[in-house]
């Protein structure tokens, strides 16, 4: 089994306390996912080709490319390739406007040799055109504006926007970004796929694990869940998700999630607050309040097999200093019995969680491991009578940016 979904120390039972606002939830869960553009886009095969020949054609000659883009225009490409990436290309990713390290960045790169990738949704999204409108202005005074231009790929909607006026002046390069699939949501579409292809991943594998995970499940197995959720979130306060992965591959799917969870559950006061937590990492900073500190917290436990993987550890020195249990190990050995362990400390301390376990991580899993937690995502706004799609509370904060800086 490629991706198991393991329950511990919870009484699903318990939830039928929670009434069901609407007697054909399961079905509207059902159809709201069937009909969601950013996983029916997976049965798009022409569409995928299409991304396939742009980016093979962008990358011709070129081996490191700069991606620019914030939140889910950046989020979800990280969230593929961290860890799995086949070949020498270098991507460095851009999602945030921190001057000092954006400037040394770009002062030490050769700018004649890169291909760039420009992402916004709508075209307009102020950080991501700051990073471009900068490098713009240093080939302008480099008199190579055509040399950028000629290396650029954008990727927005079709219609008016600064970004397609950029593109349209300046004959770059310009993909459609669907109109239909927010940017959280658009992992499976040219969004996450051109830079994965980049990468040298195999992104027809990746559909493919996503769409036996749609085709394979129905909503029943997600609603216990979001029952679950909403039941402790009224009952017992329970407050936070708490998702620890224990492998560095998954560290981006951990950024990622945290924008899919929160920017589509957190609504009308509504909503559970996710955190990501790296095994073995934060054990020794995050546990023992996990353990022992206040019990509003479910866990969810990513993990994989690490056993006999990696290098072998030195058995000499391992005898002198007394320590027999690391003998004729393997660092993966190690990694494995401490995810093991931590889980098995939640459960012999009856604390709700799960294990979500991954046989192998590649392309084919972490399509499943995608579509898994938007399935989830989706089902559990549902249930707490929120819009999974939107982020209304964000745009105070852009409008009063604009103010600022006039």
């Amino acid at each position: 089994m490629v991706l198991k979904n393991k329950f511990y120390n919870i009484d699903f039972n318990k939830n039928i306390n929670i009434t069901d606002n609407n007697n054909n939830l399961i079905s509207k869960i059902d159809e709201t996912i069937k009909n969601f553009p950013g996983l029916k886009i997976l049965n798009d095969e022409k569409l995928l080709e299409e991304s396939i020949n742009t980016a093979n054609n962008f990358s011709k000659n070129k081996k490191h490319f700069l991606v620019f883009g914030t939140g889910g225009s950046n989020l979800g490409a990280k969230a593929i390739i961290d860890g799995l990436q086949k070949n020498n290309i270098t991507i460095d990713f851009f999602d945030n406007i921190d001057p000092v390290r954006f400037q040394n960045k770009i002062n030490h790169l050769d700018l004649t040799k890169l291909g760039f990738i420009i992402i916004s949704k709508s075209g307009s999204t102020p950080e991501t055109l700051s990073q471009y409108l900068s490098l713009i202005e240093i080939f302008d005074q480099k008199n190579m504006k055509d040399l950028l231009f000629n290396n650029s790929l954008i990727i927005t909607e079709d219609k008016a926007s600064p970004l397609t006026n950029i593109a349209n002046k300046n004959n770059i390069h310009m993909i459609n970004h669907r109109k239909d699939i927010g940017g959280r949501y658009s992992i499976f579409s040219n969004v996450g796929m051109i830079p994965a292809v980049i990468a040298g991943l195999n992104v027809k594998e990746i559909h493919t694990g996503a769409l036996e995970q749609i085709n394979n499940t129905n909503s029943e197995e997600f609603i216990k869940i979001a029952r679950f959720f909403k039941f402790q979130n009224i009952i017992k306060d329970l407050s936070s998700s708490v998702v620890m992965t224990y492998s560095d591959s998954l560290l981006y799917f951990g950024k990622w999630y945290l924008q899919l969870w929160a920017e589509s559950i957190g609504k009308d006061k509504k909503g559970i607050t996710p955190i990501h937590s790296v095994g073995t990492t934060d054990q020794h900073s995050q546990l023992q309040l996990y353990l022992d500190g206040p019990r509003d917290k479910f866990f969810t436990f990513i993990t994989t097999d690490h056993a006999d993987k990696g290098f072998k550890l030195n058995n000499e020195i391992i005898k002198e200093n007394n320590i027999d249990y690391l003998f004729d190990k393997k660092m993966g050995d190690l990694m494995e019995a401490e995810q093991r362990a931590t889980v098995d400390t939640f459960v012999q301390n009856r604390i709700p969680c799960r294990e979500i376990y991954l046989s192998t991580i590649n392309e084919y899993s972490i399509g499943k491991l995608l579509a898994f937690s938007i399935q989830e995502t989706i089902a559990t706004c549902l249930y707490f009578e929120v819009n999974p799609f939107n982020q209304p509370a964000v745009e105070q904060g852009k409008i009063l940016t604009k103010k600022y800086l006039v």
